[in-house]
C-alpha cells in the first residue's frame, strides 16, 4: 500500500510534528507492506519563498500517481487552510484522506473563526475517512464541535517514542537540584511564569543551589533581560535549541523536566522525558493530564500558577526517595502505553481500514 505523508519539512524543523513525521517515515512501514512517500508543504523562509514552495507542493500533488491513501498532518491557522486545499485535491482524485490533528489550540482557532470558515473546517473533517487526535480531551472537542453527531471517523492516536532506543537514566541525588525546560521560549509555553517562580526560589527563599536549563529557541533576548533583572545568571542557563544527542546529555544531568504551558496537544518533550525516567512538572492542559497522573508521574498545576510551580519545584528537590519511585513509574508507563512500535501497529490498521472502506 502506498501512503502519501503530507506535512511540513522534517529537515531541521524544531517541534513535535516534525518528530512524529520523521519517526513515521523512517520507521518499519516498509517491512509491514507500506511504502511511504513524503510531500513537504512548508519550509521556513520569506513569505514569497513559502508561497512558491506551497504552490509547488500543490502542483506535485496534482500530478502524483499511484497513491492509495493520503495521511495529512495538520495544525491550526494557516496550516489548516493549506492542508484543507490538499485534502480537497486528494478527494477530487479519489484518494482517501486521514487528517491527523496536532494543533495545541485548535479550539481557539475554531471558536475565533467566522461562520463561513467554521463551515470549511467542519466540512474538511467530516469528509475525511479518519480524523486522528492526540488525547481524550481533543476527542471530546472534535466530537462535540467539529464533527457534531457524525463522529464515526474520529479516533485517538497518541504520540509515542521508540522506547528500545532510549537509555533510561536514573534519578540521582546530585541531579535533584537540576531542572530542564524543553520548549520554545515564549509566553504560551510558560517560560515567563517559570522565571518568576525561580525569582521566588532564589531571591526570596534563598534556594541558590537550584539550577534551571532552558532548552529552546524563541524569545531569547526577552528571557535574558528578565534573568539579568532578577540577577539569576548563576541559576538559569539558556541552552538554545538542542538536538537529540544534547537532550540525552541533559536528561542524564537533570531530575525534572518543566513545561508550564498554557495550551498543548500531547508534547513529545514530555514523552521523551518520561521514557528517560524524568519527573514531570507541567500544567493540566490538552493531553497532559492523561499522560501525567498527579503524584504518580509528576505534578500538575494550573497555567499561570507561579507560586504553586515554585512549591512543586521545592517538593521535588526535598523528596529524593519519592522522585526515585516516580522515575520508575514513568519509564514503565511509556513502555506500556506510549511505545511507538505498538502505536504504529494501530496506525497501519487504520491505513488498511481507511483505504479499503
Amino acid at each position: 500500500m502506498k501512503i502519501l505523508i503530507i506535512s511540513p519539512s522534517v529537515m531541521g524543523s524544531k517541534g513535535g510534528v516534525a518528530t512524529v513525521v520523521n519517526a513515521l517515515i523512517n520507521g518499519d512501514a516498509k517491512t509491514r507492506g507500506y511504502k511511504m512517500k513524503h510531500l513537504v508543504t512548508h519550509k521556513e523562509g520569506s513569505v514569497i519563498k513559502r508561497v512558491f514552495f506551497f504552490l509547488h507542493s500543490v502542483c506535485s500533488l496534482i500530478i502524483q500517481r499511484n497513491v492509495d491513501l493520503a495521511h495529512i498532518h495538520v495544525c491550526c491557522d494557516g496550516s489548516f487552510y493549506r492542508k484543507s486545499l490538499l485534502a480537497f485535491i486528494n478527494r477530487i482524485k479519489g484518494i482517501p484522506v486521514i487528517m491527523h490533528v496536532h494543533g495545541c489550540d485548535f479550539d481557539r482557532f475554531y471558536n475565533n473563526s467566522p461562520k463561513f470558515a467554521q463551515k470549511i473546517i467542519k466540512g474538511t473533517f467530516k469528509k475525511s475517512k479518519k480524523v486522528l487526535v492526540l488525547s481524550s480531551s481533543w476527542n471530546d472537542f472534535f466530537r462535540d464541535y467539529i464533527l457534531e453527531n457524525n463522529s464515526g471517523n474520529l479516533e485517538i492516536l497518541q504520540n509515542g517514542v521508540t522506547v528500545d532506543l532510549i537509555e533510561s537514566s536514573l534519578v540521582s541525588k546530585v541531579a535533584l537540584q537540576n531542572f530542564l525546560f524543553l520548549g520554545r521560549l515564549c509566553q504560551r509555553k510558560g517560560v515567563y511564569d517559570l522565571l518568576e517562580s525561580i525569582n521566588i526560589l532564589v531571591n526570596q527563599q534563598n534556594r541558590k543551589n537550584l539550577v534551571f536549563y532552558l532548552a529552546g529557541d524563541g524569545e531569547i533576548f526577552e528571557v535574558e533581560k528578565i534573568i539579568e533583572k532578577y540577577h539569576l545568571q548563576k541559576n538559569v542557563i539558556i541552552l538554545g535549541w538542542i538536538d537529540e544527542v544534547q537532550r540525552k546529555q541533559h536528561f542524564n544531568n537533570c531530575c525534572t523536566v518543566l513545561l508550564p504551558s498554557y495550551s498543548e496537544g500531547l508534547p513529545m518533550a514530555l514523552l521523551e522525558a518520561m521514557a528517560h525516567g524524568k519527573v514531570i512538572i507541567s500544567t493540566n492542559v490538552g493531553g497532559i493530564p492523561e499522560l501525567v497522573n498527579e503524584g504518580e508521574n509528576g505534578f500538575l498545576i494550573e497555567p499561570g500558577g507561579i507560586s504553586t510551580l515554585a512549591e512543586r519545584i521545592v517538593h521535588v528537590h526535598d523528596h529524593p526517595h519519592e522522585m526515585e519511585q516516580i522515575s520508575i513509574n514513568n519509564r514503565k508507563k511509556i513502555h506500556k502505553d506510549y511505545n511507538l512500535e505498538t502505536l504504529n501497529e494501530r496506525l497501519y490498521a487504520i491505513y488498511s481500514a481507511s483505504a479499503l472502506n
